[in-house]
């Protein structure tokens, strides 16, 4: 990239990295070493978020999923993904964690970048969401209608949370230019609404449950689940010409990265383990190895539509389709009800392929079965909470069912 592309790219999504850095290295720390070391060991440097969706990364080191693969992941914390973006621009770094709109950005911004493994989709519903905007309990803001004219909190500007929350409200009939955003580190924001410095903060884990049990702040929306169901946020990229250049390092990466994930997803208690004191309760993200292309897709629109990108992005050089690509069903369990949807909608036909069944079970009597080629699964009958199932669905007839009525079973056909 010449001097003049990289000083755009600067200019574009720049904010001071080291001052911002500072505060987030001060919560999360600022390396992570695999241990003990591989031989021979292949360092990666990576430039990552003080959130708690990049977990699975620490933990994946700690569990030496990236010793196996022979890597040393040497990270440095930021304050938003358009700082991931701008130091991979500068070559601060081989492989960023940041949201898919930063991605964009650099992608027609003279930074190109591609995907090597998604990371983690928002929820269902205000309830279950993990990145939701927030107000004080005092707050006379009692609905999304009522941001109108006040100023929101974001942690970068022309960044995921600008395009997600104006294409939210646009959704439900707000003008996308009726507030205001503006942009603050996630560690600061608390404090920001505390003290009356904005009206809404749009955070996410653990300071979204540090505003709500110690703040008593609420949740007035949930700007993902206005969208879509499960809707992708981000994942770990890098430069093409890096990855081209060192093939062996990004698949190792990716390997050892998507077992993190997978990992993660079906041990949550070893996330919540490695969470600051106070705040192990929390709203965790839900992991996966699948990217929605269609909702990414529609994510481009959102960001052309509000200037953050100034022309569409070539997503089949940001998402190869190396990548895995897939759909998140969402099941739920209640007394004497099974249901599995696609973004809200009965499912009764899918494609062959990967997906991601995520199952919300509330009754203590009731379990969630299904069942077809090469798949058998089944949720614990006294178990409540959320469970994740990575499949691949093969040509056939799937069924499910809720056990306490095992005769009601419901067919899909994929195919």
């Amino acid at each position: 990239m010449n001097a003049r592309m990289r000083d755009r790219g600067a200019r574009r999504l720049g904010l001071a990295i080291i001052a911002c850095a500072v505060v987030a290295l001060a919560l999360f720390g600022g390396s992570a070493a695999s241990a003990p070391r591989a031989t021979p060991t292949t360092e990666v440097k990576l430039l990552t978020l003080p959130i708690a969706n990049t977990f699975p990364l620490d933990l994946g080191v700690k569990k030496g999923f990236f010793t196996a693969e022979g890597i040393e992941i040497k990270k440095t914390v930021v304050a938003s993904g358009n700082d991931v973006i701008l130091g991979l621009g500068n070559n601060n770094a081989e492989v960023g964690f940041g949201g898919f709109v930063p991605f964009m950005i650099g992608s027609t911004g003279g930074i190109p970048l591609q995907l090597l493994t998604a990371s983690e989709v928002e929820g269902t519903s205000q309830a279950d969401n993990w990145q939701n905007i927030l107000v004080k309990g005092s707050s006379s803001i009692r609905t999304p209608r009522d941001l109108a004219g006040k100023t929101i909190a974001v942690n970068a500007l022309k960044g995921v949370g600008e395009v997600m929350i104006k294409a939210a409200m646009q959704k439900l009939g707000i003008s996308p230019t009726s507030f205001r955003l503006t942009a603050l580190p996630f560690p600061q924001m608390r404090s920001a609404l505390n003290n009356g410095q904005v009206d809404a903060i749009w955070t996410p884990e653990p300071f979204l449950s540090q505003a709500l049990n110690i703040d008593h702040a609420r949740i007035v929306m949930a700007p993902g689940p206005v969208l879509g169901k499960f809707f992708p946020i981000g994942g770990y990229a890098a430069k093409p010409s890096w990855i081209s250049s060192h093939r062996a390092t990004a698949a190792k990466f990716r390997r050892a990265m998507n077992r993190s994930l997978l990992y993660a997803q079906s041990h949550p208690q070893e996330i919540r383990e490695m969470l600051p004191a106070g705040t192990q309760n929390v709203r965790l993200p839900i992991w996966t190895t699948i990217v929605n292309r269609a909702q990414i897709q529609q994510l481009a629109t959102y960001a052309r539509r509000y200037d953050v990108i100034t022309k569409a992005p070539n997503l089949k050089q940001l998402i190869p389709d190396g990548i895995a690509s897939g759909l998140t069903l969402q099941g739920s369990v209640k007394a004497k009800t099974v249901f599995l949807r696609v973004d809200g909608k009965a499912v009764t036909k899918l494609a062959p392929g990967p997906y991601n069944i995520v199952v919300a079970d509330t009754s203590k009597k009731n379990a969630f079965a299904f069942v077809g080629p090469k798949v058998h699964r089944r949720t614990k009958v006294k178990g409540v909470g959320r469970v994740t199932w990575p499949v691949n669905l093969r040509k056939g007839v799937y069924r499910y069912w809720g056990t306490a009525a095992p005769g009601a079973k419901k067919r899909i056909t994929v195919g």
